[in-house]
């Protein structure tokens, strides 16, 4: 992906290798930041397969998807990132021109499968707002497999056609992706632009029915409460007049011991009146009635969504300028390009491989604990600590309340000093009397 600087004004052999553009000072800094980035890359997307591994709760369908994303930027770091540093530090490629074949075929196929995976994860979610009930029978195993296979089989279709000679030899200690015109346009169409415009067509579709369902959702809750309050306020005032005027209501509104059916149709109706202005001035929210577990998991859907969003938008603007770069080189002589803008923009692209675990940590509370535990090194019990945490949450952390729900496995019969009885229960509670 990159090109051998020139250094006008220097002589050397053609057997020689070029002098590199960076100072031994600026080279320690270059090799140090790149090492760096490489790094916590590799530290981010083994956490993420190892959470996904361990985790019970992270055992699902969907996050197979997230694992293969994973393992194809963890391979861009081990594998494709340690060469282009060693390649950026000396300024040419010392290894020959068999690796520099092995090294871009495996570039291609690792950061094309990072993008695809991308546009799956993407299309998953799509499905999962749109068709919940349809797609949740067919969101197998065996149908991530699936699609897993169809990104990483798409992957080396794009990488091989260079192999078999659609391409042109680069000069000497040089290694760069064939810029010839026909593959750099099937390359950059099948690996960045076409995963680009679904994964912009699905999440704006994504985005435009799940604010629609949201609203719809937050319509019926409102009115189904505004029904509830209605009922018992009604209710309330016919027991108010049945026991003022000493007749009986049925459960189906009827009435009878002597009570007037027409004057208690006024007053219902009057009733109903005053019920309506009432709900007007007072209306209740989904915060306002329900518990904190409850509120926080209604809006789980939206933070999957939010944290889709995140990662698109990281990877749009990492890879874009690269690609938009890669459509315009062949065209253009390299010496017209800047050689520092190249690196950049081939870096910002690797740099998307570092920034997907991040945003799982950072927007994914599903992956940000088991993240914490394995960096603590608590792996063990760490399925144990996720799901009392989970129940804290959904519950609260009153002990009473916990005490509560937990089924009782054995009771004990005592008598006290003056002789009544106690029934202690297996979960160490008492029952009042």
């Amino acid at each position: 992906k990159m090109n051998k600087p020139t250094d006008e004004g220097t002589n050397y052999s053609s057997d020689d290798p070029p002098i590199s553009i960076y100072t031994p000072w600026q080279q320690a800094l270059v090799t140090l930041v790149l090492a760096l980035m490489v790094l916590g890359t590799i530290v981010g997307n083994c956490l993420v397969c190892i959470a996904v591994g361990i985790v019970k709760k992270l055992q699902t369908p969907s996050n197979l998807l997230i694992l293969s994303l994973a393992v194809s930027d963890l391979l861009v770091a081990v594998l494709v990132m340690p060469f282009v540093t060693t390649y950026q530090v000396l300024s040419y490629w010392p290894f020959g021109n068999v690796i520099c074949d092995l090294f871009t075929s495996l570039d291609v196929i690792l950061c094309t499968a990072s993008i695809l995976n991308l546009c799956m994860i993407s299309v998953d979610r799509y499905f999962v707002i749109t068709r919940p009930f349809q797609y949740a029978m067919k969101r197998t195993p065996k149908r991530m497999g699936i699609m897993i296979a169809g990104v990483w089989c798409s992957s080396v279709l794009i990488s091989l056609p260079p192999l078999f000679g659609w391409k042109e030899d680069p000069p000497k200690w040089e290694c760069i992706i064939s810029q010839n015109i026909g593959y750099q346009i099937y390359a950059t169409l099948g690996a960045f632009y076409v995963p680009l415009f679904v994964m912009l067509a699905v999440y704006y579709r994504i985005w435009r029915v799940s604010s629609r369902l949201a609203k719809k959702e937050s319509t019926n809750q409102l009115g189904s409460i505004d029904k509830v309050q209605s009922n018992a306020h009604y209710s309330n005032r016919v027991k108010t007049n049945s026991v003022e005027t000493g007749c009986t209501v049925l459960p189906n509104g009827n009435v009878r011991n002597g009570c007037h059916s027409e004057k208690d149709e006024d007053e219902r109706v009057e009733m109903l009146a005053k019920n309506s202005a009432s709900i007007q001035r007072r209306r209740f929210t989904l915060k306002s009635i329900l518990p904190k577990g409850r509120r926080s998991s209604g809006h789980k859907d939206s933070k999957a969504i939010k944290t889709l969003g995140i990662i698109m938008g990281g990877f749009t603007a990492c890879w874009l300028p690269f690609f938009i770069l890669a459509v315009i080189r062949p065209f253009v002589e390299d010496n017209d390009i800047p050689i520092h803008m190249i690196s950049v923009f081939n870096w910002l692209g690797y740099f998307n491989s570092f920034l997907n675990p991040v945003i799982y940590a950072r927007f994914n509370r599903d992956f940000r604990t088991p993240f914490k535990e394995i960096l603590c090194l608590r792996c063990k019990g760490i399925n144990v600590r996720i799901r009392s945490e989970s129940y804290v949450e959904q519950y609260g952390p009153d002990p009473r309340l916990r005490d509560c729900l937990r089924p009782p496995t054995s009771s004990v019969v005592r008598y006290d000093s003056q002789g009544r009885t106690e029934v202690h229960l297996g979960n160490g509670s008492t029952p009042s009397e």
